[in-house]
């Protein structure tokens, strides 16, 4: 089958209708992810600090020539990062399709009368429906 090769004839209406609809879309998953993101730093200026006090070194007499191996250090707890880590790169993602897909939008509506034969992977562009991402799942 040469469905690769299938194209598909719309106006430049109906494609502006789905680029806004795309925009819109991810306009809103960078709303969730920044309150996700915000969600994580507050967890991090609530608890996400540590403090590694080894119990070696709060002995009276101990003595080593590596005391520096001893000290009390500061931890940042690696689920709190990697969680912060994962919002921003999803807000970031989010607001550079969103910024795409009103280009398309932009180009669409000044051309409303055009028609334009689009192929598969041009169609899902404009139309694909997204599966729920895991956090849509929980």
């Amino acid at each position: 089958m040469l469905r690769d090769k299938w194209e598909f004839e719309f106006s430049a209406a109906t494609l502006a209708a789905a680029a806004k609809e795309r925009k819109q879309h991810h306009l809103q998953r960078r709303q969730w992810w920044t309150e996700q993101k915000k969600k994580v730093m507050d967890k991090v200026k609530d608890s996400g600090i540590q403090i590694h006090d080894p119990v070696a070194a709060q002995y009276q007499g101990f003595t080593s020539n590596k005391m520096s191996a001893f000290e009390p250090e500061i931890r940042v707890r690696a689920d709190l990062q990697r969680d912060l880590t994962e919002c921003h790169t999803k807000i970031v993602e989010h607001h550079r399709k969103s910024v795409e897909y009103d280009g398309w939008l932009q180009v669409l509506m000044s051309n409303k009368e055009s028609r334009f034969k689009l192929t598969a992977d041009d169609y899902l562009f404009f139309f694909r429906k997204e599966e729920p991402e895991m956090e849509d799942l929980q």
